[in-house]
């Protein structure tokens, strides 16, 4: 199954997997699954990806050749079963209002997030590239796309972006990841730790870190993550600066087979106030919108919907979500010299977010 592997650092190894061969294809649904090796469409991303010239670390040792995908070993994480059921439940609006947490802080979550409602065929920003501070292994910190549908225990939700967190991968480093559920987080997985996901690029490893990243008052990293539906097959392809990854099939999925009625774009950390206060988890790059903008709180910019012709719109009904304002703040960017966008993040544990 294997075309070769060789140790990036001390945390990772990458393997080469014959892409007829990879591990996604034993889901039971995947059976003589034919591999869709491109998008028959591809929404009008803009003309510029971002700042980033999108390399990952593993690159200077080489690449996977043509024919074969790259796949992560994580081998000094904890039990990352544990860690994405207890890390990524994500709050959805169709949820039961909890009155003793009015805010929509849910066993620790919390968020700063715009919500696009209404029927749509995936979704793309830039996000800005952080490397926020992480309290706990246990702890989180995340700025992503959601696009879900379903209810209950019924929600589906493909997730794409990038974050923090040593329970999953065993390291402090800003990766780029995805996730995917149909039972409202039961079951499902992140990146290609269980069947499901069809990778196709020889080029990207989803699971492994970036080599640029953001700096306080200095230059700003931003890559353009995305995921939509195709129109012929029905799959959802994510994709990142405009490289396609791969595709979750449609057949995996019960309320993501038609449409998702929801989209999430922002940050969320989990607080697990192990000392008895408020975590000092950063979101985004620890700064509240409120303190400054371009170089001092992150961003996401060109916020766009995906609509059932492919094509991009800029976001309407967008409601702003934020759990706990003390601790992490989103405010929209009224200029939209950088198309419809937003400013987001924070410190946590502060005078006032205790």
């Amino acid at each position: 199954m294997k075309s070769s592997a060789w140790d990036v650092d001390e945390d990772e190894i990458i393997d080469c997997y014959d892409i007829f061969k990879q591990p996604s294809l034993n889901h039971p649904s995947l059976h003589n699954h034919t591999i869709q090796m491109r998008p028959s469409m591809r929404p009008a991303y803009m003309n510029n990806f971002g700042t980033l010239q999108l390399t990952q670390t593993w690159h200077k040792y080489g690449k996977c050749p043509e024919g074969t995908i790259p796949i992560r070993k994580n081998i000094k994480s904890f039990n990352s079963l544990l860690a994405r059921k207890r890390l990524h439940p994500r709050l959805s609006h169709y949820d039961t209002p909890n009155t003793s947490q009015p805010n929509d802080i849910r066993d620790g979550h919390e968020y700063a997030v715009i919500r696009v409602h209404g029927n749509s065929f995936g979704a793309q920003a830039k996000i800005n590239l952080w490397n926020p501070s992480v309290e706990w292994p246990l702890e989180i910190s995340v700025s992503q796309i959601w696009v879900s549908a379903g209810q209950y225990n019924d929600v589906n939700s493909i997730e794409v972006g990038w974050e923090v967190s040593k329970a999953i991968y065993g390291d402090n480093q800003t990766r780029f990841f995805i996730l995917w559920t149909t039972d409202r987080y039961q079951t499902g997985c992140y990146n290609l730790e269980c069947e499901g996901f069809v990778h196709t690029s020889s080029d990207i490893a989803v699971g492994c870190n970036f080599t640029e990243l953001s700096t306080f008052k200095g230059d700003q990293k931003d890559a353009t993550f995305g995921v939509h539906k195709d129109k012929k097959s029905g799959n959802w392809w994510v994709q990142i600066q405009g490289i396609p990854v791969g595709y979750y099939p449609s057949s995996i999925f019960t309320q993501l087979s038609k449409e998702a009625v929801e989209v999430d774009f922002g940050g969320e950390i989990f607080n697990q106030r192990a000392k008895g206060q408020h975590t000092t988890t950063q979101m985004g790059s620890g700064h509240f919108p409120s303190e400054g903008g371009l170089g001092i709180s992150s961003y996401f910019n060109y916020v766009q919907i995906i609509d059932e012709n492919g094509e991009p719109k800029d976001p309407i009904n967008v409601e702003s979500v934020v759990s706990n304002p003390n601790c992490y703040d989103l405010k929209i960017d009224d200029n939209k010299n950088n198309g419809f966008g937003f400013f987001y993040g924070g410190s946590g544990y502060n005078d006032k977010c205790q």
